[in-house]
């Protein structure tokens, strides 16, 4: 029987309660769960009886350093769970952990962790994300994402972070990690030879979602070299590679998927649902994207995914220099031309582009007025895993309503879906306002702000779907929640 600590930092044990409560109920075996908490209020006979209750369990006061305390409730344990208030386990989570770590590569050699951006337990995607970098700050700390979502991923991808507050791993890893150090966790598993790879099924959910905390590197230690050379950070220039965004070590997004076979039921029956006659008068969208010039081959990457998908009508606009290069893997594409966009006295197209989205929608309605709804969808908007057969909920988007995306209270402009009666209206009043901001600021509105502002003026238009992250509105079309 294989034991496993479970290690929780909280401010008081009430807080820590209900996720220990959890890990232990919906363990397959309970009796090898012991516990280590780190309190930062000392706990009352209250508190103490409740913690008396749990069996095995231990406490530090006051302790606010999780990964530096482990070896002070390390009794043999063959593995330690990191873990975080915020979690809520399923049936047989231990289990499952166990068998994950053992799916890694080189599991033999058991120099490998389990990590990964947790999804909340109300994320349509329900999907496991690895840590990814998300740029470098002025001041040169590392700030992180949710790198891509690895849903129905078949293997378990290698990345350059862990989460903090998720990690699985044998007990080596966290008395290796509980040594005193200023390198970040992540640089330290990297010299110490640990591969921290994504956990694929979430076995583990949050009740709210649990950010990265940014951290500084300096470019002169000595693992940075070694480091960049693996997963493209450089950390003395400050530039990311592709794959380092992505939480993964891999360029190429040759993803190996294992769709459930109920999923593929689902969308077969849903497919041959939508042919019969009464069904036919269900959303018509036309899903549009631009193609630039100066387009990154990331973004092209992500495309070529989103051209896969046999049940996606969409359109895409690109400018000249590129045109053939989409042509080639995207049968159903037009010349961009200058006069779709904005009609804005300011000879800056780069700064009218991305306010123009919604012009662009405009003259893709004159060009197939049979549709329903007009989705403007970013090139690479669309991150996460998708199989080419996958059926899509446009009902679940299609409604009477400007839908999109709101992410901490500000709206996400990657995707968003417009019906054929708001369309033109809506651009022209975009339009007008952005002229409007020009004459009275001299300047244009970012388009975050212009979304802002078309919200306040008209909320009856919209409907604003709360997501944890950016670009995951297009999730809702694939959730398996009816």
């Amino acid at each position: 029987m294989e034991r496993i600590l479970v290690l929780m930092h909280a401010e008081e044990f009430a807080d820590a309660q209900t996720a220990l409560l959890s890990a232990k109920e919906n363990a397959a075996t309970p009796a090898a769960l012991s516990f280590g908490v780190m309190l930062e209020s000392e706990p009352d006979e209250e508190a103490q009886a409740l913690m008396a209750s749990l069996e095995h369990l231990q406490f530090l006061c006051p302790e606010s350093n999780a990964w530096g305390a482990m070896p002070e409730f390390w009794q043999g344990e063959s593995h330690v769970l990191m873990a975080h208030p915020a979690m809520r386990f399923t049936k047989g989570w231990d289990r499952a952990l166990l068998r994950e770590l053992k799916r890694c590569p080189n599991a033999n050699k058991g120099q490998n962790a389990l990590t990964g951006c947790l999804p909340v337990r109300e994320d349509p995607l329900d999907a496991v994300c690895p840590v990814g970098a998300d740029a470098f700050t002025v001041d040169g700390e590392l700030t992180f994402h949710h790198g891509t979502p690895l849903k129905y991923t078949r293997g378990l991808e290698r990345g350059p972070f862990l989460h903090p507050d998720f990690v699985f791993a044998p007990a080596g890893f966290f008395r290796a990690m509980a040594k005193e150090d200023d390198a970040p966790l992540f640089l330290r598993a990297f010299g110490e030879g640990w591969s921290l790879y994504t956990l694929t099924v979430p076995v583990i959910r949050l009740v709210w979602s649990l950010p990265v905390q940014p951290c500084r590197v300096s470019p002169e230690h000595k693992l940075c070299e070694g480091f960049q050379q693996v997963f493209g950070v450089d950390f003395r220039t400050g530039t990311l590679s592709a794959q380092s965004r992505r939480g993964m070590v891999s360029e190429e997004l040759n993803f190996q998927l294992r769709v459930p076979m109920n999923v593929r039921m689902r969308d077969r029956l849903y497919r041959a649902g939508q042919r019969l006659p009464w069904r036919r008068q269900g959303p018509q969208p036309l899903c549009v994207t631009l193609c630039s010039s100066d387009m990154p081959e990331e973004t092209q990457r992500w495309l070529k995914r989103l051209s896969g998908l046999k049940h996606l009508p969409l359109l895409a606009y690109a400018d000249p220099l590129v045109l053939r290069r989409i042509t080639d893997f995207l049968p159903n594409v037009l010349e961009f031309k200058p006069r779709y966009m904005m009609e804005l006295p300011v000879d800056a197209p780069q700064a009218i582009l991305p306010l123009s989205k919604t012009a662009i929608l405009a003259k893709a309605r004159d060009r197939e007025l049979t549709r329903s709804h007009y989705i403007w969808l970013d090139a690479d908007c669309v991150q996460m895993p998708l199989y080419p057969n996958a059926m899509f909920r446009w009902e679940k988007l299609c409604t009477d309503k400007i839908v999109i995306a709101m992410v901490n209270g500000q709206p996400d402009p990657t995707m968003f879906c417009v019906p054929d009666q708001l369309i033109l209206t809506l651009a022209r009043e975009m339009e007008a306002r952005c002229l409007t901001y020009l004459n009275q600021r001299g300047d244009l509105p970012t388009q975050t702000l212009l979304w802002l502002l078309m919200i306040r003026e008209h909320p009856e238009w919209f409907q604003l779907m709360v997501f944890p992250v950016e670009r995951q509105l297009f999730s809702v079309l694939t959730s398996e929640n009816e």
